[in-house]
């Protein structure tokens, strides 16, 4: 029996709803069926940035031709529903922009033509600030970050840790979030202690669609199922995911997030 089918079994046997099933309205209008449509579209979405972002002019089959400028800095890009940073959309992502534990999405090796991003290319990313001097942030060292890029920015001065990650959940590809699902409740039942809400009591990454969670503040290695390569990500504290979210290595430019492309696989799941 399929991972999808044996969550909804267990969530039955709990009296819980399914994530497919019913219309249940959030605050925004937003069901979790319409959520559902959204990953899907965006996993559509991203099969697209994917080529956009790695080749420039003719792709054959099918013939396709892109143009323009691919940027490896981040952009914000509209979350559907009412977010802080929907106002800065099309913007650079500075690291300025946030305060603890605030968190936005955006694109990253987008493509742009004539100053404009063009919208389903590049890869979506999710950038978080995480309360800098907490003891409970634990990292994986057994990987390295591209030449120049690390897993995390710190500023000892302003006291400040930003993380970013491949925003598609490991799960079905669907968009989690940070934050911004504020009338439906994650499952606290986790799989291992999650300090992020036991200690600080914030929700960790959450993906509304099927309730997938990540801790930002654990970041581990994990073997890509596909290609068997080993990343680092955000450790899944909730299922029914299997695996973290990759992070996106980066570094800041004049406070600008660049990104710096690790092995391509880690993201070669949507």
């Amino acid at each position: 029996m399929d991972e999808v089918s044996e969550t909804q079994k267990s969530r039955s046997r709990r009296g819980m709803p399914m994530s497919w099933e019913g219309e249940e309205p959030n605050g925004s209008g937003w069901t979790r069926r319409e959520w559902a449509k959204l990953a899907m579209a965006a996993g559509a979405a991203s099969s697209i940035a994917a080529l956009a972002g790695t080749v420039s002019g003719q792709l054959l089959p099918p013939p396709m031709k892109f143009e323009g400028e691919m940027r490896e800095q981040m952009y914000y890009t509209k979350w559907p529903t009412e977010a802080w940073w929907n106002s800065r959309q099309g913007r650079v992502i500075r690291v300025t922009n946030f305060e603890e534990w605030k968190g936005a999405s955006g694109v990253w090796r987008g493509l742009f033509l004539d100053g404009q991003w063009v919208p389903g290319t590049g890869y979506p990313v999710l950038v978080i600030r995480l309360k800098y001097d907490a003891p409970e942030f634990v990292f994986a060292t057994d990987l390295a970050p591209p030449d120049g890029f690390s897993f995390y920015y710190d500023d000892p001065n302003q006291k400040v840790r930003i993380v970013a990650f491949f925003d598609r959940c490991a799960h079905l590809c669907c968009p989690p979030g940070w934050h911004v699902i504020t009338d439906t409740k994650p499952y606290r039942d986790y799989l291992v202690p999650s300090p992020t809400y036991a200690i600080y009591n914030q929700d960790p990454i959450f993906c509304v669609c099927h309730g997938s969670q990540y801790d930002p503040l654990l970041l581990t290695t994990n073997v890509h199922p596909r290609s068997g390569i080993r990343y680092l990500g955000a450790r899944h504290v909730h299922g029914p995911t299997q695996r973290a979210l990759p992070v996106v290595p980066f570094r800041v430019e004049n406070k600008i997030l660049v990104g710096g492309m690790p092995d391509p696989r880690w993201y070669d799941y949507c």
